[in-house]
């Protein structure tokens, strides 16, 4: 009797234990920091936008382990309890390092590097630009551009007359731009099309599995690079025995992006938590409205 029970047993099929990622956006133009730890399984995030976000980390059943976004989109996604917890004070994110949008050009068309203000002069230089759709990072850009020291950039952006003043500045610019959404896209803009300068995740430039398939000899100027918050967070949906093991890892250990370097480059700058977790949804609404209007006709 016990040996027919034990044979009935063994015909049955174990269940494997599920497959788990830790999906990071444009993982494959970026470089992780080894941490000692097991091997992790990393996924590719093409999404972007809280869409995305929200339909990844609620998913059910949920095989993301943790998900790296930005500061900003970490902060909105923990108020919407997405995220669970991982410090104290209902904290959802643990510093990963930070991403790097880096100012590109086209080195066969363009023979001197170019700075922020370079972006601008299309009477010099003329051609197409290419840059994130959305206001973080590009109302930055848009004031190193018109003069503005980086560390003047947030006091300037906390006025309505510097909110103008980088709106202004963009309009200038509008016919020539390119938009990009995701490291994704703007990997597709550089392998398909001949922008002659804009900002990109530096990966894509600098990855030697990569730049060997852009469209054109793009260069990154590292003197002019924003650099931008990186955190994990956890998943809502993620079972409780992964979720505390997953704390446990990102607690002690995490793998990570590179830090900002000491010191950072003059023209660079590090994009401002605090300023965009007050700001984001204020200057999300109005780039959306200035992004609507009629798009005037390049020169």
């Amino acid at each position: 009797m016990i040996m027919a029970v034990l044979l009935a047993a063994s015909a049955t099929p174990l269940r494997a234990d599920p497959t788990y990622y830790w999906a990071i956006p444009g993982h494959n133009f970026i470089t992780m920091t080894p941490n000692g730890s097991p091997s992790f399984n990393f996924l590719n995030r093409n999404g972007s936008g809280l869409e995305n976000i929200e339909q990844l980390t609620l998913a059910h059943p949920q095989p993301i382990q943790a998900i790296m976004l930005d500061s900003t989109e970490s902060a909105i996604a923990c108020a919407r309890a997405w995220l669970q917890p991982i410090h104290a004070l209902g904290r959802c994110g643990q510093p990963a390092g930070f991403f790097r949008n880096v100012l590109f050009w086209d080195s066969s068309r363009l023979t001197v590097p170019p700075h922020w203000a370079t972006l601008w002069d299309v009477a010099r230089y003329p051609g197409q630009r290419a840059f994130f759709r959305g206001p973080r990072l590009t109302l930055e850009l848009a004031l190193l551009a018109d003069g503005v020291p980086p560390g003047k950039i947030y006091s300037q952006l906390s006025t309505q007359a510097g909110i103008d003043r980088a709106f202004r500045k963009l309009s200038q610019l509008r016919p020539y731009i390119i938009w990009w959404k995701s490291p994704s896209e703007a990997y597709h803009i550089l392998q398909e099309q001949t922008v002659l300068m804009g900002i990109t995740p530096s990966g894509i430039i600098l990855s030697p599995q990569t730049r060997n398939t852009l469209a054109r000899p793009y260069q990154a100027q590292m003197e002019n690079i924003l650099y931008s918050p990186a955190v994990w967070g956890i998943p809502a949906t993620l079972p409780a025995r992964k979720s505390d093991e997953t704390r446990a890892i990102l607690l002690a250990n995490p793998p990570r992006l590179a830090d900002i370097p000491t010191p950072m480059p003059t023209e660079s700058l590090e994009i401002s938590d605090s300023f965009w977790a007050t700001h984001v949804i204020l200057l999300g609404e109005r780039f959306d409205a200035w992004l609507a209007q009629p798009q005037p006709p390049e020169p």
